[in-house]
């Protein structure tokens, strides 16, 4: 249950909630990669660090085949194409809105 916060509690929450931040951000200052996989030189944190890399560039590579697929390059859309498109868009969205209403009747 939450309560409506008033000037009143709004004050005893401040008194509570700012010091505890304050601790949190000052124990928080460490190393970036204290504790993670990578931080070690041993053979199975560069084999860690090698595998992230892999999945990174993967990733990477997914996304831009996506976005060419979606956005060849030698097509030059006017104004008038991507204002029709968008409209389209919207249509087709208002329509998935009538429906989804619709259907909480």
């Amino acid at each position: 249950m939450f309560r409506v916060i008033t000037s009143s509690n709004r004050t005893v929450a401040q008194r509570i909630v700012r010091p505890t931040l304050s601790f949190v951000r000052a124990e928080s200052r460490t190393d970036a990669e204290a504790g993670s996989v990578a931080s070690g030189n041993d053979a199975f944190s560069k084999k860690e660090h090698a595998e992230e890399t892999r999945w990174a560039r993967r990733h990477d590579a997914e996304q831009i085949a996506k976005y060419r697929a979606e956005h060849p390059a030698g097509a030059k859309v006017s104004p008038q194409q991507r204002l029709a498109a968008l409209e389209d868009e919207k249509r087709r969205i208002e329509q998935e809105i009538a429906d989804l209403k619709r259907q909480q009747r």
